[in-house]
């Protein structure tokens, strides 16, 4: 396939994290899509790289390894998408370790405050909606789903678990600067995951400050006045830009994958990057 033709998905999710496919059905999902680079970043977890490498060889597609770091600024919540991480290293394993812990005493104390308010839902339902992955609001909104408490995961968040919400405890507390450095440390490339829910671009520059190399310009929820704010800020501030559908399947709602895609070139940006900053 001609260059300038080659189109990719830098942001899906799999049922390693919130999401309902599995690695191989999102790169089959990519295949069908006619896509030639997909990448999975699941939310502080790198376990579905290894299905996902073996599916891609067998489809003739090219894996980008990646992840979404969770952190906090300010009382707002920050997403860091990492591409191009070393899965093996030690201070990454050791953080996302810790985040798999931290996750956890979450939901026993979301779970806690729905049962204060009469909701009946346990910390075994909400590991039974996570599965093999990391566990989240997500999963929480899927339990009470399966109870019987509400119709719709939304529904889920609009009454018990969204913020403020009697069953909401905030999430991760942990600085950007310390995200964005963690992957730079570990290879990788920090980019600014949709920048439209900070609702704050001063922030994105403290973030550039503080190492931040993209920006998610291109995100199915942006519409095209936002691509083209985002297009003038990534160039003000000399950041690449990278896009994605943002896909989990039913367990969020969103676009299929192959309807929010950039051009190759942005991998190749992506690449020229870290050839260009070796870690040291």
């Amino acid at each position: 396939m001609p260059e300038a033709s080659k189109l990719a998905d830098l942001h899906t999710h799999t049922h390693y994290s919130d999401g309902n496919d599995s690695p191989r059905g999102i790169m089959e999902l990519a295949k069908a899509a006619g896509l030639s680079a997909v990448a999975i970043t699941d939310h502080d977890i790198l376990e579905g790289h290894p299905e996902a490498e073996a599916a891609a060889k067998e489809l003739g597609l090219e894996l980008i390894p990646g992840i979404e770091m969770s952190a906090a600024v300010a009382g707002l919540e920050v997403h860091v998408l990492g591409f191009f991480i070393d899965p093996a290293n030690a201070a990454m394993r050791r953080h996302l370790a810790e985040q798999r812990e931290r996750r956890l005493h979450r939901m026993h104390e979301m779970v806690a405050k729905l049962q204060e308010v009469g909701v009946a839902v346990t910390i075994d339902d909400v590991m039974a909606a996570s599965g093999k992955g990391t566990m989240g609001r997500p999963h929480v909104a899927e339990a009470l789903v399966r109870r019987g408490h509400v119709s719709t995961p939304r529904e889920a968040f609009d009454r018990y678990i969204g913020n403020g919400k009697p069953g909401f405890i905030p999430g991760s507390t942990i600085a950007p600067k310390v995200v964005i450095e963690l992957i730079r440390q570990a290879g990788g490339i920090p980019v600014l995951a949709h920048p439209i829910y900070l609702k704050d671009d001063q922030l994105i520059e403290q973030f550039c400050r503080e190492g931040l190399v993209g920006l998610e310009v291109y995100h199915s929820s942006h519409n095209p006045d936002y691509v083209k704010r985002y297009e003038q800020l990534a160039d003000r501030l000399r950041l690449l830009r990278t896009g994605g559908t943002d896909y989990h399947g039913s367990t969020k709602e969103g676009v299929p994958i192959g309807q929010a895609v950039v051009p190759y070139a942005l991998v190749d940006a992506l690449r020229a990057w870290k050839r260009n900053n070796p870690i040291r």
